[in-house]
């Protein structure tokens, strides 16, 4: 079943009914990933409590399964948009506000995020050996566009093209993959995890203030 065919059976006949079906496919598979598993078809069936042949029908192989969690964790932008809503102060403390709140979310739910880092790889095995032009993205930008939305008050003091390189780099100190890094590269606690990431995070921010100074006085 291509994932057109996919769609095509979501949207006739029963929809309300299957998109509930499709969602407790999801809800087990995310509840089964929570658990560290990344489980088959067969076993989210039955999480489910729907038959093998019925979750084949929404999800032809557990790529697509994968896939589709992946793309619903991007979507959650409810989980992050509180967030940026009540930053406040320097652009530093922004910083660190979105660097340490995102990362405890993510933290809380380890395995789950592991599971949707192993989907997105995935995804880019798949589409490895096609035109770039045709890939579908593979991850979301929830991430950048926090990052930019902390660094807005350094707007007045750095220009765009530097501004846009310090979000870049905040964005490789944290998220699913700087937490694989800390976590299992350095072997942190969750809780030194953060700090280490806010502390990146902080001292990139610092940097490019320096920077700046430093070619306004030269």
């Amino acid at each position: 079943m291509s994932f057109s065919r996919q769609e095509k059976f979501l949207t006739t006949g029963r929809h309300n009914q299957k998109q509930r079906t499709r969602q407790a496919l999801l809800d087990a598979a995310i509840t089964l990933a929570k658990e560290g598993r990344q489980p088959s078809i067969a076993e989210v069936a039955d999480a489910a409590r729907v038959s093998p042949a019925t979750a084949y029908r929404y999800f032809p192989n557990p790529q697509s399964l994968w896939a589709d969690l992946a793309t619903q964790q991007r979507t959650r932008r409810d989980d992050f948009t509180g967030i940026v809503d009540e930053l406040a102060g320097t652009a530093e403390e922004r910083v660190e506000t979105v660097v340490r709140s995102t990362s405890q979310i993510q933290l809380a739910d380890e395995a789950l995020w592991r599971n949707v880092l192993r989907a997105t790889l995935d995804r880019w095995f798949e589409q490895a050996d096609m035109p770039e032009s045709e890939r579908v993205p593979i991850r979301g930008i929830t991430r950048l566009q926090m990052t930019r939305t902390a660094l807005e008050p350094l707007s007045d003091r750095l220009t765009p093209e530097h501004l846009d390189r310090l979000a870049n780099a905040i964005a490789i100190v944290f998220g699913v993959e700087a937490i694989v890094s800390t976590r299992d590269t350095c072997g942190l606690s969750p809780e030194a995890a953060v700090d280490l990431m806010a502390w990146s995070a902080q001292a990139l921010v610092r940097q490019a203030l320096a920077e700046a100074e430093g070619r306004h006085t030269d």
